[in-house]
């Protein structure tokens, strides 16, 4: 595993919340990265309910690489969410910080890249596409990219609109369309897998359960119960884990070919 990327074509779909819910549950230890250049870390100010200062993220992280050491102060800017085995890189405080953000993503999306040889992935929440000074770089690299939307008329249609861009981007500028998938939120309200399958060409991955209870929990911080970790959205939030390290597999099948033809070209050339 390495570095997945989560987004949307519309505001609010559950991606923050989708990216959390993963996170929480990855089998191996995880860093979350907040990339919404929106402004204002959904997690610091809603899961954690303001309880942690907004003094560490990607700010600091930009003013780190414009020093030389965004390696060395990498982790230094992230806090623990779950001991230490999920950490989250807080984002930006307000959307006006976003502009400092557009010479940090390609470095960036390096030292997370590399993170994976230390036994850690990546989980991105890369808010909504198309936003100006957004981190494309970030899912340009990622080795799986989940667009994340809800079944409404509405949500299909605007992925529609933007899933040919965001395909194409990757097929010339990232590692290919095959690491593209949907993640729908609340399948058959009213559409299907099958029916958005059809309407954008892409495949999808799975679906998250709707379940405001927990997904309340996450986003504003508010209380659930004992049977916290039962609840439908982690349940679904499994299958979702799941299939994403299938996803990545293929696309790992499908460039080792290329890269062993490419260090035999290398060596006997």
């Amino acid at each position: 595993m390495a570095v997945v990327a989560l987004t949307s074509a519309r505001g609010a779909p559950g991606v923050t919340t989708t990216a959390l819910a993963m996170a929480m549950l990855w089998p191996r230890p995880v860093v979350l990265v907040e990339a919404d250049v929106a402004g204002s870390s959904s997690i610091l100010a809603g899961y954690l309910r303001g309880t942690v200062p907004p003094d560490r993220g990607l700010v600091s992280l930009a003013v780190a690489h414009r020093r030389g050491v965004l390696d060395e102060k990498f982790y230094d800017q992230t806090i623990a969410l779950i001991e230490n085995r999920v950490r989250l890189v807080p984002g930006l405080v307000n959307a006006q910080q976003a502009a400092s953000m557009d010479k940090l993503w390609s470095p960036l999306s390096i030292v997370l890249a590399n993170l994976e040889r230390t036994g850690t992935d990546v989980i991105v929440d890369a808010g909504r596409l198309g936003m100006r000074h957004g981190p494309m770089p970030l899912l340009r690299s990622a080795d799986a990219v989940l667009l994340v939307t809800r079944t409404t008329l509405p949500a299909v249609s605007s992925a529609r609109a933007r899933v040919n861009v965001l395909r194409e981007d990757l097929v010339e500028l990232g590692q290919g369309d095959d690491t593209l998938a949907m993640l729908l939120i609340g399948e058959g309200q009213p559409y299907r897998a099958r029916e958005i399958h059809s309407a954008l060409g892409v495949p999808v991955l799975a679906s998250m359960a709707w379940d405001q209870a927990a997904s309340d929990s996450l986003s504003v911080g508010a209380p659930y119960g004992r049977r916290f970790a039962a609840a439908p959205l982690f349940r679904s939030t499994r299958v979702v884990i799941g299939a994403v390290h299938e996803l990545i597999d293929r696309h790992r099948t499908r460039l080792a070919p290329a890269a062993e033809s490419l260090m035999e070209e290398h060596t006997y050339g």
